[in-house]
């Protein structure tokens, strides 16, 4: 018999030479019984490919107290579904051909049930959609600020007042007359025409619509 038909049946006696159940192996990772003994019978028909089978197989050795880097190796040597190219060359035949493909790695099925890493990239996506739509307000803040304090800068130059008093004459003098006047601040108002005229400027990806 070849490596390849061996690979799996010596797995599970090294697991019984051990002493260690299925079940056991199930709880420290995770992943369910089925897979397993997919694993020990080499069947990886619902198995995931790439990187997560990849990290199956590292569990399950870790968990039977083997090399997992070792494990992982001949696993990827012998079965395409650890083929570390798979994902890359799935995608660069798509983009030849001008396809999206659909290929994904299965989240649900990674030890865990988390995809870590496409959670950390929507963290981080929701973080910076969280700061552009602060980018407008934080923009007409400093416009505001920029406008009022030079104002005062200007009134402290011809009068004999210190800057603080007439710093807060001039705040309460121009939000109160630009609220009755226009409704808003100018600052405001400045960066909702900026986003009249340049819609990109703020604009935030909704990455529901592309999901």
């Amino acid at each position: 018999m070849s490596d390849r038909d061996t690979f799996g049946p010596r797995l599970r006696s090294e697991r019984e030479r051990r002493g260690i159940s299925l079940e056991t192996i199930a709880v420290v990772t995770n992943v369910s019984i089925d897979l397993w003994q997919g694993l020990e019978r080499n069947d990886f028909s619902r198995w995931p490919t790439g990187l997560f089978a990849r990290a199956f197989v590292r569990d399950y050795a870790k968990a039977l107290g083997l090399d997992a880097d070792e494990v992982v190796d001949e696993f990827c040597r012998l079965f395409p579904a650890g083929d570390r190219r798979a994902d890359r060359l799935i995608r660069a035949q798509a983009e030849l051909i001008g396809h999206d493909p659909e290929y994904r790695d299965e989240a649900q099925m990674i030890p865990g049930g988390i995809d870590r890493r496409s959670a950390a990239r929507d963290a981080s996506a929701e973080a910076h959609a969280r700061r552009m739509r602060l980018a407008p307000r934080g923009f007409a803040a400093a416009l505001d600020t920029v406008i009022v304090v030079s104002a005062a800068s200007l009134v402290t130059l011809v009068s004999p007042a210190a800057f603080w008093i007439t710093l807060s004459t001039t705040t309460l003098v121009y939000y109160g007359a630009s609220t009755i006047v226009i409704g808003a601040s100018p600052g405001t108002r400045l960066t909702e025409l900026l986003q009249h005229r340049i819609p990109t400027l703020f604009a935030v990806e909704n990455r529901r619509a592309h999901a």
